[in-house]
């Protein structure tokens, strides 16, 4: 593999091996929940950590009759669900194990009584502590991995549910997938350095997305555009294109169409069409372009936004750090005092 701007292949092998660890882990917590019996599954976190949750809420209206929901930890908080109860499964994510809302959230639920699941780097960090079930996630770098953790979850329940046969095979093919996503990295970095090249001092970008595809564009857009690198975004997703932002659309403006592999692909093609003919800083981001070697192509649509993930918060990201000089780590506001 050559040489990958701000990318270290080693330290990737290690968070893969870490990640697959886990995966009896995860499959362990989801087969106790379903012998405890649940009415309801809520996800539940905050910023990019919300990115996964939303692509299995959109998995879950084809795949499952499970009631599932995904909410914003600091609104569910605030505003409540009348269908959180102790008969419900709090699944959240946060890698430092210390996110003020998600620990405020399972605080909530360990008092309430009912049982957390969380996702976490630090065993003993506060959202540990107050969870009935932790799942390791030791990796050093990747959002992909974030994806798989949940995915050997939500699937394995399904699949105790009879409503996922193919469990075995899926689960198979996501331990093998960090080496077919290391040559997508390989493949689509000299198209995110010519992205960065021609995009990154954009007045604006629009970003657009749909279905298990949108949590991508939210996070890219908010959590490293605006959050990192400080470039002004919007995001909407496929099908509410047409209904306030293609006014916006004309020749110089930069726009980012992610194009899914499920059935909502239909509508991606629907807004590429009005973008072709109105705007020459279309890039298209398309994961059906990327081979997954160990992957049955029953499962593509699934891990479409694991493929997106890899080109954007990885390749793309490091791209427009040396183009915009702007360090990724640098905030002015976030984490640097209270608020």
């Amino acid at each position: 593999m050559k040489t990958l701007l701000k990318f270290n292949e080693e330290e990737y092998k290690e968070s893969a091996k870490a990640i697959r660890s886990a995966r009896k882990i995860a499959e362990e917590a989801a087969d106790k929940v379903c012998e405890e019996g649940f009415s309801n599954i809520f996800f539940t976190a905050v910023g990019g950590s919300l990115s996964p949750m939303m692509a299995i809420t959109e998995f879950a209206k084809e795949l499952t009759s499970l009631p599932i929901y995904v909410e914003q930890a600091a609104e569910l908080l605030t505003c409540g669900n009348q269908r959180l109860n102790k008969n419900s499964v709090v699944i959240t994510l946060s890698k430092s194990g210390d996110t003020k809302e998600s620990v405020a959230i399972a605080n909530y639920c360990k008092e309430q009584g009912i049982r957390v699941i969380c996702c976490t780097g630090n065993e003993n960090s506060p959202l540990a502590k107050a969870s009935t079930y932790q799942v390791p996630m030791k990796h050093k770098n990747g959002v992909e991995y974030e994806y798989m953790l949940l995915y050997w979850l939500f699937f394995r329940i399904l699949h105790n549910k009879g409503e996922f046969e193919n469990y075995e095979a899926f689960a198979d093919g996501l331990s093998k997938l960090p080496e077919n996503l290391m040559k997508v990295k390989e493949q689509f970095d000299p198209k995110a350095e010519k992205i960065a090249k021609e995009h990154f001092d954009a007045p604006i970008q629009y970003w657009i997305a749909g279905n298990e595809m949108w949590g991508e564009a939210y996070l890219f857009s908010m959590c490293i555009l605006e959050e990192m690198q400080w470039i002004k975004t919007k995001s909407v997703t496929s099908a509410e294109f047409f209904h306030g932002t293609l006014e916006l659309i004309e020749p110089g403006i930069s726009v980012f169409m992610i194009k899914g592999e499920g059935k909502g692909r239909v509508l991606d093609e629907r807004a590429q069409k009005f973008l072709e003919a109105h705007t020459d800083k279309l890039v298209v981001i398309d994961t059906a372009e990327y081979a997954l070697d160990d992957m049955s192509k029953e499962f593509r649509w699934i891990v479409a936004p694991l493929v997106c993930s890899t080109c954007l918060v990885d390749r793309l990201a490091a791209h427009l750090e040396s183009y915009t000089g702007h360090n990724l780590d640098y905030r002015r506001y976030y984490r640097q005092f209270e608020y």
